[in-house]
């Protein structure tokens, strides 16, 4: 049965998710999982339930969740917490960032033989972390400490990171793909994405920060933040920023700034139908088809990409005098990848439409596989680092 409904979509989406999701977690496994699994049974690569057209009309969850997901990863980033933290979570992003590059570049060149242009972008594409399972999964356990600390502010560097590395790489391969010269632009590019969301990120948590100075009704206040998602992730779209990033700086201006801390904490009351919504949207439009086609390639590509999460992260951890919790376990909750990859590759089908089939190929896949292990990965690390005591795990 294919529903076109988008009120009785929303319904099986909300009913099915939240049964779904109590069935994994039985299995000892995060909540965020059921709600991805039940979207990709329900997609058009299986039963159908939830065709193409209905997922992209209720975009808006999506927009609403991604957005909701970002300003709290904001509002945890606190600098009282950060300040002990601030060189370990900068040298680990970047030791991820380097290392995931070589690691899928040296797997797709030399072992898959694929072109040097198609693996220099399937190298800076791999660098993507998608932050929302695994904030999805603290949220769900309620983790707290420097490890979490750590994590959080590593996703939320390492989209910035991958979105300036990402447009370097490509002005590059442009440069190799046509003999022209380097375009000025191509570089500025990148830097006025991520320059421009930081204003706007700055300018809209600072009316955040105004308003609820004067609004004291809680209920009020999940208003105003639902409502700063959303603008900031509407101002984003027009002028091609990267809502995540708006969201995530408005997120940190609110925590850093607002004198009453822990305001986020107002929208716990709402979340639970955002999650499920964004994530069952979110398995309904992985391509599990896409994966059986190109599973040898896709299996490389993530096992590649895998080794430099880890050992990316060990290094940079090591290097920077990170606490030996966050050094073993860090890189292990950075294999969730989404959102930002998708946006990657809308600016590779338009830049290199004669490489765009088999890097979509390879990349459709290993979202499809890393969404359903990376929030797996986020527990066994927050778990392993202490974070999670083991009788509240079992109890979620």
């Amino acid at each position: 049965m294919t529903v076109y409904s988008q009120t009785l979509g929303l319904a099986l989406i909300l009913l099915l998710g939240y049964w779904g999701a109590r069935l994994v977690s039985k299995a000892k496994m995060p909540m965020v999982v059921g709600y991805i699994l039940v979207g990709l049974v329900l997609s058009p690569s299986l039963l159908h339930v939830i065709p193409q057209t209905l997922n992209d009309e209720l975009e808006i969850a999506k927009i609403l969740g991604l957005g909701v997901i970002a300003l709290l990863i904001g509002g945890e980033l606190e600098i009282k917490k950060l300040r002990k933290l601030g060189k370990a979570i900068m040298g680990i992003t970047v030791a991820q960032v380097i290392g995931t590059f070589v690691a899928v570049f040296i797997a797709t060149f030399y072992l898959l033989k694929l072109p040097l242009g198609m693996s220099l972008l399937l190298g800076a594409m791999a660098t993507a972390t998608a932050p929302a399972g695994t904030v999805a999964v603290i949220r769900e356990y309620k983790a707290k400490g420097s490890f979490t600390s750590a994590l959080l502010g590593v996703v939320a560097i390492d989209d910035a990171v991958c979105i300036i590395f990402f447009g370097l790489t490509s002005a590059i391969v442009a440069v190799l793909h046509s003999g022209t010269a380097l375009q000025l632009h191509n570089l500025l590019e990148p830097l006025l994405e991520l320059s421009g969301s930081l204003i706007l990120g700055i300018i809209t948590g600072l009316l955040s920060c105004f308003f609820l100075r004067h609004t004291t009704d809680r209920h009020h206040k999940v208003v105003l933040l639902v409502g700063i998602a959303l603008l900031n992730s509407g101002i984003a779209n027009l002028y091609n920023l990267s809502p995540l990033l708006v969201n995530m700086v408005s997120g940190f201006m609110i925590a850093n700034i607002y004198p009453k801390p822990g305001e986020m904490n107002h929208l716990e009351n709402i979340e639970l139908p955002i999650y499920i919504v964004f994530f069952v949207l979110a398995g309904a439009s992985l391509h599990l088809d896409v994966l059986l086609d190109n599973w040898i390639w896709a299996a490389v590509y993530i096992i590649a990409r895998g080794i430099g999460k880890i050992g990316g992260s060990y290094v940079g951890a090591h290097f920077s005098g990170a606490p030996q919790n966050v050094k073993k376990y860090l890189g292990c909750a950075l294999i969730p990848k989404a959102g930002v990859t998708i946006g990657l590759l809308m600016i590779v089908q338009g830049r290199f439409p004669e490489m765009a089939m088999p890097i979509t190929a390879i990349e459709l896949a290993a979202v499809t596989i890393c969404e359903l292990i990376g929030p797996m990965g986020a527990r066994y690390a927050l778990i392993s680092a202490g974070e999670i005591q083991l009788n509240a795990a079992r109890q979620n």
